[in-house]
């Protein structure tokens, strides 16, 4: 498949057609079997990167599927078990990895950012708490940015709202297109927020307001019938996002917050260790002059290689190695993109080149599987290879980090997908129309 071509004139005439609202065929939507007249499916002869520590790398491996599980993984040996009915494919030569998951992202709540009718990912509040917010029911299972990052590798990938000092609740989704039953693997698995000088007169203002925030959910939980009774004093915000931090204070589901200054990053430690709550960094900038802190924590934090210049002051000291010094340090390291939602398919270069400034293969590999599935509770089911995990896979040509390189089929929930979308065959059109395919 014809992935980029020198050819400036065709790139212009396909944005201008991605710029109309024409009509084009959308990716054929596939009704699943049901996993009992599914026959199971074995991918034979590659070399599989588990993503799991103690299993490593397979060679000449064989996984087995039955429905959207995987049911073995072994090496040649499995080969001469496997079950009479299991279809065969063959993947000699091939790598595979799980299916790359990104974080914090905006896919299905946000299809054009200036068209306000596309966009669900906040809810129109002037509070800055505002935990309650649930956007799952908004994810649209048919938006075309799905299928768009799935061809590079995306099977899944954290949902998360957007707008307060609490934005709301995160949801967990596979992606597979047109299925609006099964895109949401699992909801409230997070609560996001931001920190800096977003909410507040100062920086201060805004973690001593997350502070009295999580006080003040204690209490509600401890009070709830005298604050019905209306015998409680004045909370920091309403009942319902109170009482949404209870699996936070519980320590069920970790607060994802976005920070990148030091101060900021240091003020969250301490509020996560004085309330014993989990907590995820998304974004720390400067992440890297506080990785002794984080890893003594075991805090993870999501960064973003390519953003090393200081876009504001927050970012100052941003550095292309932050993700090999976090890692050293033994920080769990995500890399993602965070807030997008049509360039998540970006995940394997942002490996690249934390790879090209340190990072080394399984710690960039794990960065964008299990260590994203762990960060938000999902590693029991997602973010590697082995027995009863989601059979989300991805066959690559090779090495998944270099740039040239593309999947040549991509498998969610135990089906190979179609290995299109809008963006491909709006470049097919004019290459077809100009000869040059």
């Amino acid at each position: 498949m014809i992935r980029s071509r020198s050819l400036p004139f065709v790139l212009a005439a396909a944005l201008a057609v991605l710029a109309s609202t024409g009509a084009h065929a959308a990716p054929s939507v596939e009704t699943d079997p049901s996993p009992q007249t599914q026959p199971p499916v074995a991918l034979v002869g590659g070399r599989i990167h588990t993503a799991d520590a103690q299993t490593g790398v397979i060679e000449n491996g064989v996984i087995l599927m039955r429905g959207d599980t995987i049911a073995q993984v072994g090496g040649p040996s499995l080969r001469n078990r496997l079950p009479a009915d299991a279809k065969i494919v063959d993947i000699s030569g091939k790598l595979v990895t799980p299916g790359l998951i990104a974080a914090d992202t905006a896919l299905g709540l946000v299809e054009i950012d200036a068209e306000s009718s596309t966009v669900d990912d906040h809810r129109t509040d002037e509070h800055p708490i505002r935990a309650g917010y649930d956007p799952s029911s908004a994810i649209n299972a048919f938006s075309s940015l799905i299928p768009v990052q799935a061809i590079d590798g995306i099977t899944s990938a954290a949902v998360a709202p957007d707008g307060g000092l609490l934005s709301g609740q995160v949801s967990f989704i596979d992606l597979v297109y047109g299925d609006q039953a099964k895109i949401v693997a699992a909801t409230n698995v997070a609560i996001d927020g931001r920190v800096g000088h977003t909410h507040g007169d100062s920086r201060a203002a805004t973690l001593t307001k997350l502070r009295q925030t999580l006080r003040d959910a204690q209490f509600y939980r401890r009070n709830k019938r005298a604050f019905n009774r209306g015998q409680s004093r004045r909370l920091a915000a309403s009942p319902t996002d109170l009482a949404a931090l209870d699996p936070v204070l519980s320590g069920r589901i970790p607060l994802t917050i976005s920070a990148h200054r030091v101060s900021d990053i240091i003020g969250l430690l301490a509020i996560a260790k004085d309330y014993g709550i989990r907590l995820v960094i998304v974004g720390g900038a400067q992440a890297w002059q506080v990785a002794d802190q984080l890893a003594a924590a075991q805090v993870p934090v999501v960064v973003t290689p390519s953003l090393n210049l200081p876009y504001g002051f927050d970012r100052l000291g941003a550095r292309m190695d932050n993700a090999a010094i976090l890692a050293a340090a033994g920080v769990p390291v995500v890399i993602g993109q965070p807030g997008v939602s049509h360039n998540a398919r970006n995940l394997t270069h942002e490996a690249g080149i934390a790879m090209a400034h340190g990072l080394s293969f399984d710690s960039a590999l794990a960065a964008v599987t299990v260590n994203v599935a762990r960060a938000y509770g999902m590693d029991s089911r997602y973010g590697s290879i082995g027995t009863g995990k989601a059979a989300n896979l991805v066959i690559w040509d090779d090495d998944p980090f270099e740039l040239e390189n593309w999947p040549t089929q991509v498998w969610i929930h135990g089906r190979p997908i179609p290995m299109s979308s809008r963006q491909t065959r709006l470049r097919d059109r004019y290459l077809d129309r100009l000869g040059l395919r």
